[in-house]
């Protein structure tokens, strides 16, 4: 791996010197690589493991969490009556008409490429368990054969069982919904959304530590535990043993992470950001060097410098609560130019690999199996103008 990037790098005219970031899932051989490949030939280079698969790694224990596993069997069981049988999908589309829904949605069934599917379908689910079981204890009437049908509709006809999924579906579509938005986050392309990472990260440390520890998970879900007769506080065990396994894998990964002091040092480019450390009393706010993981300011120039007091200057006459990051330091160009370039260089650092092994799938659009004797130069091209071509 590390022989191929540095091969590649000459081949396109682009320095060693260059390249900043180094962004990978957190595989051990993508580790090494950098450590051992990478690194000697380019210190500058910053090694990221993507929070994107972090994240993702992190809402899976929910989803392998062994007290769930009635709801990750009901779960699988049902995408397999729905995989490849159009007239059961239309015939559960009718069920639901004829119990009032007027627009009646499809079952988002869970894929394994695709993140944040599992979640989606606990949450359509928490809103369609109820017409269930009388769709599958009519499916099982029409066929007592099949062993995915006759297993969902023991299930939903198991009091007790029925009781403990539903309680479960609600708990995970309430609380796992900042894992879902967080990945989400995290998959956004084209948009300069690099200095928010660190407020996220934060953010979800607080969300896992508050929620391991919590004695309390609610009023609804207090109501719906005691509407099945249990008790509530067997549950929170529960409750609180999944937020446990979900902050031992972002241990893992998360307080550690290599790039974490680059996180915290390009919030600084978020003018809100500085303006409200300012007006806090946070008088190191305004000191440059305090952002030196950036390497640009780490050492910075006279010229530099009087830009930098211009700006920390300007931020305190900020009135509004949202900003274009892009178009903010786009416009302040004229007047701070080493700054602004700085700036819109670190804004736009990518947060995620999700775009890359996107490309993949693209790539396999393209060298089709009928499309096998492209020629190397038409299949580069085919490669730019797909890419590229909304920006003809």
């Amino acid at each position: 791996m590390g022989g191929t990037l540095l091969s590649i790098l000459p081949n396109y005219n682009i320095s060693y010197s260059l390249p900043k970031l180094f962004l990978t899932d957190s595989a051990s051989y993508m580790k090494k690589c950098y450590r051992e490949a990478l690194k000697p030939i380019m210190p500058q280079l910053i090694h990221i493991p993507c929070c994107a698969h972090i994240i993702n790694l992190i809402g899976d224990t929910w989803r392998i969490f062994p007290s769930f596993d009635l709801v990750k069997t009901l779960l699988a069981k049902i995408k397999e009556t729905f995989v490849n049988a159009p007239a059961r999908k239309g015939r559960y589309l009718t069920h639901l008409r004829m119990h009032g829904i007027e627009n009646p949605c499809k079952i988002p069934l869970p894929n394994a490429t695709r993140w944040n599917s599992w979640f989606r379908m606990v949450f359509y689910t928490k809103d369609h368990i109820e017409y269930w079981p009388s769709f599958y204890y009519e499916e099982y009437e029409r066929d007592r054969s099949h062993n995915s049908i006759s297993t969902i509709n023991e299930i939903l006809q198991n009091t007790e069982k029925k009781a403990f999924i539903i309680i479960y579906i609600n708990f995970i579509a309430c609380y796992a919904r900042e894992f879902v938005q967080d990945l989400d986050f995290f998959q956004q392309q084209n948009k300069p959304v690099f200095p928010f990472v660190e407020g996220r990260l934060e953010q979800l440390t607080s969300y896992l530590e508050g929620n391991r520890a919590a004695e309390y998970f609610g009023s609804d879900l207090q109501s719906l535990i005691t509407q099945y007769n249990y008790n509530p506080n067997d549950f929170y065990i529960i409750f609180r043993a999944a937020f446990d396994s979900a902050y031992n894998k972002f241990k893992v990964h998360i307080p550690q992470h290599p790039a974490r002091s680059l996180f915290r040092a390009s919030r600084v480019f978020d003018p809100l950001f500085l303006k409200i450390g300012i007006q806090t009393g946070d008088t190191s706010c305004s000191d440059i060097r305090r952002y030196s993981a950036i390497m640009e300011l780490s050492n910075p120039s006279d010229e530099l410098l009087r830009e930098w007091a211009i700006y920390c200057g300007s931020v305190k006459n900020l009135i509004i609560d949202q900003i274009n990051l892009d178009l903010y330091w786009t416009e302040m160009q004229a007047t701070l130019p080493i700054l602004s370039n700085i700036a819109l260089d670190c804004i736009w650092f990518p947060i995620s690999s999700c775009s890359v092994e996107r490309s993949f799938s693209t790539y396999n659009n393209l060298l089709s199996s009928d499309r096998q004797n492209l020629s190397r130069e038409s299949l580069k091209q085919l490669n730019m103008l797909y890419f590229n071509g909304d920006k003809f």
